[in-house]
């Protein structure tokens, strides 16, 4: 993980994104974004390289203007989407970075995606995925990492598609999946759908020999040929 002493940039400063002045040393103190970090040491400074809102000194790790004290300094380090030191897995959430309950850094894999697990439990983007049971067990799928399997639970997004069968689901396109029961849009099943009539229209429309979908929902009023109100006119002529 890489650092850059703040001393040492340019005009002693990070410019964000938007031009802000996200730090800068002033009259031998740390100011973030105009409020001085009191307790910051000055000349030990550094910023992270790849999150500019993570800052440490020589004794402790800052986030923005918050001091950090529980997380250990030396050991402190960046794991894909997560952090972690020597006791704890922490994820940076909108406006902090804060540790994840129960995690254990020593079998904690960073999945990609979002998704990370430890021998007891597995989160999704810092939330604990409560349904998933078998965390040593969870992958990412490779051709879209918004999917995951455990073995027995296919997730999506982080949560189960209830009822998947992991050994015949599969990815079809335009946020649509499923297996030879059930076809789900993201997380959610299509109510009443035939898998082996389903097909896919365009966007997030679909339909069966029965019914035309809209997302998960059955659409009662919908020109199969062209359920889509944009395109239905043309359709008619």
């Amino acid at each position: 993980m890489s650092w850059k002493k703040l001393a040492d940039l340019p005009g002693q400063k990070v410019i964000g994104t938007y031009g802000s002045e996200l730090w800068s040393l002033r009259a031998a103190k740390v100011w973030h974004q105009g409020r001085k970090l009191a307790t910051a040491d000055a000349a030990s400074f550094e910023i992270s390289v790849n999150q500019q809102f993570i800052a440490r000194d020589a004794c402790s790790i800052f986030h923005a203007w918050s001091r950090l004290p529980n997380i250990d300094r030396n050991s402190f380090r960046q794991l894909g989407t997560y952090w972690l030191d020597r006791s704890s897995i922490y994820f940076e959430y909108e406006t902090s970075l804060k540790p994840l309950a129960g995690s254990d850094p020593l079998t904690f894999r960073d999945l990609g995606g979002g998704y990370g697990s430890d021998a007891q439990a597995a989160w999704y983007w810092g939330r604990r995925m409560k349904n998933c049971i078998r965390s040593r067990h969870l992958q990412v799928m490779p051709d879209n990492d918004l999917y995951a399997s455990d073995g027995e639970q296919i997730y999506c997004d982080g949560k189960p598609l209830r009822g998947a069968n992991p050994l015949r689901w599969r990815i079809l396109n335009s946020g649509f999946s499923g297996d030879d029961q059930a076809i789900y849009y993201l997380e959610r099943k299509l109510p009443r759908a035939d898998p082996p009539s389903w097909q896919h229209i365009h966007g997030a429309w679909s339909r069966d020999r029965k019914h035309v979908f809209h997302m998960h929902l059955i659409e009662k009023n919908a020109v199969p040929q062209c359920p889509d109100p944009a395109c239905a006119p043309s359709c008619s002529r």
